[in-house]
């Protein structure tokens, strides 16, 4: 089984227009962002994707539309959220269909301990085909796989090339070691702890995108042997980072305004997402500097979403 370009692979967002709609021009302004800043491959449809909250049909649309933003210049990933395995059959079938290069099982809202994960994880491994990631994400999803257990699947299954482990850097050399290259394993959570991880082993990242072109840099540095440059990257995301992930509506909310804001793109939040306030806006703006991003005229569109936010309707 071939494996993934090693290196920085966004996972998108899912981008609003003002009438509570998928924004077509937005999405794709967001595959040439991430592939012109150095991505080695694009991931759709996770958390960060806001996938609870799409329908089905805009689940299928928003893979459908990067397949064909993306044209095959680098690979994709699907994540494939659904309540059942056989639900997740479904979907695994239609990314394949799409023209998606390989899938992310995350568990199925069945499946509430250990032993039930596996088994359902192995159900929809024996009816597909398709290069397969297993996503271990225990703190936010409720539910993960021991290193022992993915090291079992790993062996039972060729075609699970990889896991998305997003877990301590400390948890993520235990599993690079276990699985001793009969996988990729790719680390989460934003870029944190990326410098170790990377020391660790893994093969990739998979961010969101708002900050994706400073941990390619990161990834550069390290790749290239130059750790204490790679540090001193760390270093400047680490403040933003915490701040965007302290939860997953903070990142949907305050990460992705971060993307729209570096991107020139219009901000509209998904119906019942959480709202920032004016403190979460001037502290998002004093990250951002601190980065090193440009924030000359970021005051006239805050003020403008706080204003639309009073008066009751969508910035």
């Amino acid at each position: 089984m071939s494996l993934l370009p090693r290196g920085v692979h966004p996972i998108v967002y899912a981008l609003f227009d003002a009438e509570g709609g998928l924004d077509r021009q937005a999405m794709r302004r967001q595959i040439e962002v991430c592939i012109a800043q150095g991505a080695v491959g694009i991931a759709t449809l996770g958390l960060a994707t806001e996938v609870r909250f799409l329908s089905d049909d805009q689940q299928r649309q928003v893979v459908e539309w990067n397949v064909e933003d993306i044209a095959g210049r680098v690979p994709l990933g699907v994540t494939i959220f659904a309540q059942t395995p056989d639900e997740q059959i479904e979907r695994v079938h239609h990314a394949a269909a799409a023209g998606a290069d390989w899938v992310v099982l995350q568990p199925p809202a069945s499946a509430t301990n250990e032993t039930d994960l596996v088994a359902a994880f192995a159900r929809v491994l024996e009816a597909s085909s398709m290069p397969v990631a297993l996503q271990n994400m225990p703190q936010f999803i409720g539910v993960g796989l021991s290193v022992e257990a993915i090291a079992d699947l790993a062996t039972r299954y060729p075609r699970v090339m990889g896991v998305k482990q997003e877990v301590s850097a400390t948890e993520t050399a235990e599993l690079v070691m276990r699985l001793g290259g009969r996988a990729q394993v790719l680390s989460g959570r934003g870029g944190i702890e990326l410098v170790d991880c990377m020391r660790a082993g893994v093969a990739g990242n998979i961010p969101a995108p708002e900050y994706a072109d400073y941990l390619v840099a990161l990834w550069d540095h390290m790749s290239a042997g130059r750790e204490e440059e790679a540090r001193e990257v760390y270093r400047s995301v680490l403040p933003m980072a915490t701040f965007v992930l302290q939860s997953l509506e903070a990142l949907t909310t305050y990460g992705k305004l971060l993307f729209c804001l570096r991107h020139d793109i219009a901000f509209h939040q998904r119906a019942g997402a959480m709202a920032p306030t004016a403190f979460g806006l001037e502290a998002l703006k004093g990250h951002a500097r601190a980065l090193g991003v440009d924030t000359s005229g970021w005051d006239a569109r805050l003020a403008s979403l706080l204003d639309m936010q009073k008066q009751g309707s969508q910035p």
